[in-house]
């Protein structure tokens, strides 16, 4: 029935006696095939006619496909083909989807270590210019410091210490004036 409106889909203008034999061949091949597979429905006790109009519109939509498309016959083995391959492809994206997860995962344990060394070069930048003393401020103390090495070296010139200084005689003094103080 339904392979019976594909066969009223074939226009048989300007076709050339040739074509024409090789379309009623078609047009027997798809009545036999739509008769066998009628036969095969009834043996289940099924009738087309039985299918909600939505499915029979979709067998229609099916049968114009094929029509177009010149094919004679939706082998099982093409249907169960493309189920693998649709199989396989979802089976490839869950993978990818996976992979790309893990390297997700891996990236943002990356960006966390990364934050955690900024914070920290931040902390260590931040006490380094507190430390840091301006040009001004370092040419101020090399200057006091200058100033008061000066001054000691004056003072060292204006002190008089004797050539030979025996340090020994002052240790063994101090240690006797210890052991005395202990005594008292």
């Amino acid at each position: 029935m339904i392979f019976f409106k594909a066969i009223s889909c074939l226009k048989f203008t300007h076709f050339s006696l040739s074509d024409n034999l090789k379309l009623q061949d078609e047009i027997k091949a798809l009545k036999n095939l739509g008769e066998h597979l009628e036969q095969m429905l009834k043996l289940i006790s099924f009738e087309v006619c039985d299918l909600p109009d939505d499915v029979l519109m979709l067998l229609d939509k099916c049968v114009e496909i094929q029509a177009d498309g010149q094919l004679n016959d939706l082998n099982i083995n093409f249907l169960r083909e493309f189920y693998y391959t649709k199989k396989r492809e979802n089976i490839e994206s869950k993978l990818n989807v996976a992979e790309q997860s893990a390297t997700l995962k891996k990236l943002r344990s990356s960006i966390k270590e990364a934050d955690k060394e900024i914070t920290a070069l931040d902390r260590f930048t931040s006490t380094v210019s507190k430390r840091l003393i301006s040009a001004t401020a370092l040419q101020r103390n090399i200057t006091q410091m200058d100033g008061k090495s000066k001054g000691l070296l004056d003072r060292l010139k204006g002190l008089k210490a004797p050539d030979e200084f025996n340090i020994e005689s002052v240790i063994e003094k101090i240690d006797m004036l210890e052991r005395s103080k202990k005594s008292e």
